[in-house]
């Protein structure tokens, strides 16, 4: 009988020279690594295999939370205890006053799960501090004395590749600064567009600055055709030819260059001597230097950003890193413009348009990405206004089903005696008035999503027949007599209502509320965003000014501050509908505030305190530092008073953030 080998467990080898070429392995992987993450992701990878460890975790002590921050981790799953991390611990005070590698057996407070062994050995990470790196092995007697020795020269030797990681970070950080603040180069706002070419444009002109680059292009992957597509504003310097619409890959047997191997690969391309290498194809005249990176998303390549240059060994790895952290920071704008592209044709739609850059919906963004490729039931959840519909369009773009339809119910504007035909239709005869057959919007929506927006309307015998199609995935049309029919739909639904509280009333069904909730997305409202307005406003008046033929061009400082003060009940809707109306009423190039709807001024305006004898800079500083205060105080909140998570959450710098807490004399321990 055929038996399967057992593989080999990871342990140190015995061999001396094998040992030393392992160690070598990760010394030669960890001085790829760009980052302080990657290299310490080697550190545990040597945990693993060198040392035989099951669960290893990088961990730094923060004292602002009173909790460790993990910096990295094997993926192994933790205990589940509330003060693990908690530096109250004494295991976890011990971990961070270690001066060399320790060794304990029968650790009292493991971190994971069935941890018989602890090995902890101190860390610097350069500019960044200390932290400790921690393994754990559920085998006793693990770490001998080899394994200890092997962790301690690996640890010695990745010493200097830590620290020059950590000075690489810092040095993008305040390039980052320079390039987008100091010289006014384009900044994320200024990427919040619509249009797909204008943004490739943008990007590029930044790609080519952060490389110190005079030519470049951008080219987008044709999914349906495997083709490359140029842009017409998206290409800059001394072509070699004619710039074709597509690049086509050439025939088996012939390379078709590197832009097809980056996107091929999903990697980055880097050569200094570029007439030498056999994969490269002139793009541009004179060319000795090239870097390419992918534009990542889903884990494939969509784009390849290009630069090049006529001087040798022009680029170094802070270069790729550098334009590396481009590509990702972009990549949620180019998806937006992309779905706006693939939506603008759609019959009775201008083209989805997601505007607003935070933290908070790049987080929202993600969980999109994450759930889109998949088939799961996703429900999403906050107030009116928020965005859900545009949500679901993007929910369904970045699915493997948007060649197929989209179909949207909003079931609170369908009276309850047509809603059931109108989502799984009626045979002639079924009622009265039923005088033809009618296909339900489920079985318009096979193979492809249907979005039912405002779910908790809909009534409980409604809910019934909803909760069969999401198990069986069976639909049944009203008055028919015929066995059920199979629909294959990916089931996207949104709600502004409370569902807990409607549960608890019984007036939502529990069976219903599981199974919608696979994949719960929460969508921020305006208020807790608001640094994000004054780069909406901008686009809307782009937007608005362009539609209506209006010379508008932008907002005064007057106006900006009364809207920042308001706290948008309707949210990114309501704004909309602001600009929109002040751009058509608008009587010069700017608005003002005699432009904004009077309601809303007149309520602000009784809100704000009496500025009878101050002058307008004086009164504009009170303004704004009232909105500093505010705002700091909502992000507080929701970082539950974690300054470093606060201070994230707003985009600054964590030690200028405290500034900003003392000298509004906010105590962060009462948003705790």
């Amino acid at each position: 009988m055929n038996r399967t080998p057992t593989a080999r467990p990871a342990g140190l080898p015995a061999d001396p020279a094998a040992r030393t070429m392992l160690l070598f392995d990760l010394l030669k992987d960890a001085t790829k690594r760009a980052d302080v993450a990657g290299v310490l992701h080697v550190l545990l990878r040597g945990g693993r295999e060198a040392l035989g460890a099951q669960e290893g975790l990088v961990v730094q002590g923060n004292p602002e939370k009173g909790a460790l921050d993990i910096l990295a981790r094997t993926g192994g799953r933790l205990r589940e205890r509330e003060d693990l991390l908690s530096l109250s611990r004494p295991e976890v005070a011990r971990l961070l006053e270690l001066r060399k590698t320790e060794r304990r057996n029968g650790p009292e407070d493991p971190f994971c799960r069935g941890s018989r062994v602890q090995l902890a050995s101190p860390l610097s990470l350069g500019e960044r501090g200390a932290a400790t790196l921690v393994l754990e092995s559920a085998t006793a007697g693990a770490f001998g004395a080899d394994e200890v020795a092997f962790l301690e020269e690996l640890l010695e030797q990745t010493r200097p590749v830590l620290a020059s990681a950590a000075l690489a970070e810092s040095r993008r950080r305040e390039l980052a600064a320079l390039w987008d603040v100091k010289r006014g180069m384009l900044s994320q706002e200024d990427l919040d567009v619509a249009e797909l070419n204008t943004l490739l444009g943008k990007i590029l002109q930044l790609a080519l600055a952060r490389t110190r680059s005079t030519n470049g292009v951008i080219l987008m992957a044709d999914e349906k055709t495997g083709e490359l597509v140029t842009s017409s504003q998206a290409v800059m310097g001394d072509l070699a030819f004619d710039l074709p619409e597509k690049f086509r890959r050439r025939q088996r047997g012939r390379p078709s260059g590197i832009v097809f191997w980056v996107l091929d690969n999903n990697k980055p391309y880097l050569s200094n001597n570029i007439e030498n290498d056999p994969n490269y194809i002139p793009l541009f005249s004179g060319i000795r230097s090239h870097l390419s990176v992918p534009i990542s998303f889903q884990d494939r390549c969509i784009g390849v950003i290009v630069v090049e240059s006529l001087q040798a060994n022009a680029y170094s790895q802070e270069d790729q890193a550098a334009l590396e952290d481009l590509s990702r920071n972009v990549t949620i704008l180019v998806r937006r413009a992309q779905l706006f592209e693939a939506t603008r044709a759609l019959p009775g739609r201008r083209g989805v348009v997601i505007r607003g850059l935070s933290p908070e919906w790049e987080e929202v963004e993600r969980r999109v990405e994450r759930a889109a490729n998949t088939n799961a039931t996703v429900i999403l959840r906050g107030e009116s206004g928020t965005g859900k519909e545009l949500l679901a369009h993007a929910i369904h773009f970045n699915s493997k089903r948007k060649e197929r339809p989209l179909v949207v119910v909003n079931t609170a504007a369908i009276p309850d005696e047509l809603l059931e035909s109108t989502l799984f239709g009626h045979v002639k005869g079924a009622f009265t008035g039923a005088s033809y057959d009618r296909v339900g919007e489920f079985e318009k929506a096979h193979s492809g999503s249907i979005f039912l927006d405002e779910i908790g309307d809909l009534g409980l015998p409604l809910q019934v027949k909803l909760l069969r199609v999401l198990q069986s995935g069976e639909i049944q049309k009203i008055g028919s007599n015929e066995q059920a029919r199979s629909v294959d739909v990916r089931v996207i639904a949104a709600t502004s209502r409370n569902l807990e509280e409607m549960m608890n009333k019984g007036l939502f069904r529990e069976d219903l509320y599981y199974r919608l909730h696979v994949v719960p997305i929460w969508l921020p409202p305006l208020r807790q965003y608001r640094k994000s307005v004054p780069s909406m406003v901008k686009a809307f008046i782009a937007e608005f000014a362009k539609e209506h033929g209006r010379p508008v061009k932008a907002v005064s400082d007057e106006a900006l501050e009364l809207l920042l003060r308001h706290d948008f009940p309707g949210n990114v809707r309501e704004l909309r509908n602001i600009i929109e109306q002040a751009v058509i009423m608008a009587r010069r190039d700017t608005i003002g505030v005699e432009d904004l709807p009077a309601r809303l001024v007149e309520s602000l305006q009784k809100k704000a305190p009496a500025s009878a004898g101050k002058d307008y800079k004086s009164r504009r500083q009170e303004v704004l530092a009232r909105f500093e205060r505010e705002y700091l105080a909502e992000v507080l909140s929701e970082a539950r008073g974690n300054i470093s998570r606060a201070a994230s959450i707003a985009g600054i710098n964590r030690v200028n953030f405290y500034k900003l807490v003392r000298r509004h004399q906010l105590d962060p321990a009462s948003f705790r």
